[in-house]
């Protein structure tokens, strides 16, 4: 039996843009409205490129589930950590024809990576050969990470690019009844790398930044049993919570801005993905 082939519609120079806002090593969800164009003729595979110019041809399975919502799955972890995509990145997808989605990859900084692709000399072509790049998303399933995303892991750390430290600009947090209980009791832990970067062991407050408005919330400080200083955003955090509306279940991004605020304080831009993935705007 012959393999099957995808079909795409006429979708050539269509473009779509994702921000990494939590862990999506497993799969990443892409906006429903590609996914609608792609009615009946749902392909089962597509191939994603870095936009650098490297010719290598990621081969990446693609799931649809009952609802409707279009998933990149086996295939993406090993392409994410080659590039080392993390949270915060912004991802611009161009669809090129023939199931070939080209990539370009925007840091912390809001400025295009260029990543050196040293096996563009072995890896040329369309890359119809797929068995190379099926197996090797089959062991980063079982091993964690292939063997060739190792080797592109090594090229892509000698890139001429800057990169913020993701543990320690940034972090993400999914919103659970703990952090909307009660007004005296709300808190939300903030990550120890990040309370270490930025010494909220000592710091009192904090301001959040969003939607032009701020908040400026109170840090509490807990002692550990292993006697480490554990911070966490508290009087004032409610507040925020309900000028924007927030509840169970939305993910809220908070990024370092550095050098704003007055004396000790420190800022935060938080940005709020609803559940029905919706962004505040």
């Amino acid at each position: 039996m012959e393999a099957e082939t995808a079909v795409f519609p006429d979708l050539s120079y269509f473009e779509f843009f994702m921000i990494i806002l939590q862990n999506t090593w497993e799969k990443l969800r892409v906006p429903d409205k590609f996914a609608k164009l792609l009615d009946g003729q749902e392909p089962r595979e597509v191939k994603l490129r870095e936009a650098s110019g490297g010719r290598r041809l990621w081969d990446v399975a693609v799931l649809f589930d009952g609802e409707g919502h279009m998933y990149l799955e086996r295939g993406w972890q090993p392409f994410a950590r080659a590039h080392d995509i993390g949270l915060g990145n912004f991802l611009v997808f161009s669809y090129n024809g023939d199931a070939v989605l080209t990539v370009r990859v925007f840091d912390g900084s809001m400025c295009r990576r260029h990543y050196h692709h040293d096996d563009d000399d072995t890896n040329t072509g369309s890359g119809t050969s797929s068995d190379s790049g099926t197996n090797n998303s089959m062991d980063s399933v079982s091993n964690g990470i292939s063997d060739s995303a190792r080797n592109d892991i090594s090229s892509s750390s000698t890139a001429e690019m800057k990169m913020d430290d993701a543990l320690t600009s940034q972090f993400t947090v999914t919103l659970k009844p703990s952090h909307l209980g009660d007004r005296q009791k709300q808190y939300l832990n903030v990550p120890p790398a990040f309370q270490n970067a930025h010494g909220y062991d000592r710091r009192r407050e904090v301001v959040l930044r969003m939607r032009g408005d701020k908040w400026t919330v109170s840090l509490k400080h807990n002692v550990r049993a292993d006697g480490k200083t554990r911070a966490s955003l508290r009087y004032g955090w409610h507040q925020f919570c309900v000028d924007n509306g927030l509840g169970v279940g939305d993910v809220c991004f908070f990024r370092a801005l550095h050098g704003v605020g007055v004396g000790d304080d420190h800022a935060l831009k938080v940005e709020v993905r609803k559940r029905d993935d919706t962004f505040l705007e």
